[in-house]
């Protein structure tokens, strides 16, 4: 059985648009810069576990404030919690 890193939902169910992810790297460099495939799927994966770790310490902030809907300002204090 495979490990649940989410109430129901498995590692390999997590993802980003890949095309969209795609297009934003390719936007984001000068245009004679190409970005190898398994560079882009490697950047792709970084994204979805930088999100996860944003979502877990906004879901510890949340709930240490009692409160049940993770808000903006839970948000930001898991970003501040996690630069320091």
């Amino acid at each position: 059985m495979e490990p649940m890193d989410m109430v129901g939902k498995s590692k390999e169910d997590v993802s980003l648009p890949k095309a969209t992810m795609f297009k934003i790297i390719k936007e984001m460099l000068p245009p004679d810069v190409r970005v190898a495939r398994d560079a882009q799927d490697l950047l792709v994966e970084c994204c979805v576990e930088f999100i996860n770790l944003i979502s877990s310490e906004s879901n510890e902030v949340c709930n240490r404030g009692e409160k049940k809907t993770i808000a903006p300002e839970h948000v930001l204090k898991a970003l501040q919690v996690l630069i320091h």
